[in-house]
């Protein structure tokens, strides 16, 4: 039994697989991907190989460069 894909439990992650003719092995529409975090942090990736790196490394990537919520000022 294949396990969960961790991306899946990422808020505000959405891929399009996009639409691929497998007789004539052309792609129709890209496959594509956005993330968008609460703070506004936006990742985006067009192609399927793309889209295979920003799935992959996007928790890791996230976590690196987002600035998180707004600082409080007192």
């Amino acid at each position: 039994m294949a396990g969960r894909w961790p991306p899946a439990e990422l808020f505000g992650l959405h891929v399009d697989l996009g639409d691929y003719h497998t007789k004539r092995a052309v792609w129709l529409a890209l496959p594509a991907a956005a993330f968008t975090c609460r703070w506004g942090c936006e990742h985006t990736a067009v192609g399927a190989a793309d889209v295979a790196d920003l799935t992959q490394s996007i928790a890791d990537r996230h976590a690196r460069t987002c600035p998180g919520p707004p600082k409080e000022t007192p």
